[in-house]
């Protein structure tokens, strides 16, 4: 007498996997200080202290530099693909133009492309997805009408948290990656997995910029009036 034991591998499609990679990024609120340190290409540190909000995952972003005091009240509001920018030496709030989205964020190596791109299904389609033994290898094309500087990124997904360990992105028509986002310290805070160390490097430059967050709440609730452009100048004075 035999008994047949078949086993069935249920293999992730790349539309799955994408799904739940931005999942984990899809939280109600957030309320935190990060660190951000800008490395320049001659090995230059500058570093800032940075309070911010968000909502819906990080459809509503709101940033207020804290540290140094020449920054503190610098202010930054994204609610999709709109920013809007206060400086308290101008006393004025404006909305960055839509050409002006590829500059950097305050000389850092995100450009405010870079902070409106929200979830990844928000612009990109997968097109093709490999497998490693920790880590699915997922690369994403952008969506056809959808106006971005990369031709493609390509995510090294840890498979225990659905976390992009890393994320190279592509110029149009490149073969090697221009930036290397790497997302590392990996903690469950809340029950949601956060990376609590990231690093966006310009392969080209040399350049980088590291955050470490140093602390976050997920609990707290953020009220949807704070997001309003028309309180950027007073939330920067707080």
């Amino acid at each position: 007498m035999f008994t047949l034991f078949t086993f069935i591998i249920l293999a992730l499609s790349p539309e799955e996997l994408l799904s739940k990679v931005d999942s984990v990024a899809i939280f109600p609120h957030s309320i935190g200080v990060m660190e951000e340190t800008i490395i320049t290409t001659t090995g230059k540190k500058r570093t800032f202290k940075i309070k911010f909000y968000t909502k819906n995952g990080m459809d509503k972003q709101l940033m207020v530099y804290i540290f140094p005091p020449q920054v503190r009240g610098n202010s930054f509001l994204i609610i999709g693909d709109n920013v809007w920018a206060y400086f308290p030496e101008t006393g004025r709030i404006r909305k960055i133009a839509s050409h002006a989205k590829k500059q950097k964020m305050m000389g850092s190596d995100f450009t405010y492309e870079d902070m409106t791109m929200g979830t990844y299904k928000k612009k990109f389609k997968p097109v093709n997805l490999n497998e490693e033994k920790d880590i699915y290898v997922l690369t994403l094309v952008p969506k056809e009408n959808v106006k971005i500087s990369y031709g493609k990124l390509v995510l090294r997904v840890d498979k225990k948290t659905y976390v992009p360990l890393v994320v190279d992105f592509y110029r149009k028509g490149e073969d090697k990656p221009y930036k290397t986002l790497i997302q590392e310290d990996i903690k469950i805070v809340d029950y949601i997995p956060t990376p609590m160390h990231v690093v966006m490097r310009n392969n080209e430059t040399g350049s980088e910029t590291e955050i470490r967050t140093i602390r976050i709440d997920y609990k707290t609730k953020v009220e949807d009036d704070l997001f309003s452009p028309k309180r950027l100048r007073e939330v920067s004075e707080e």
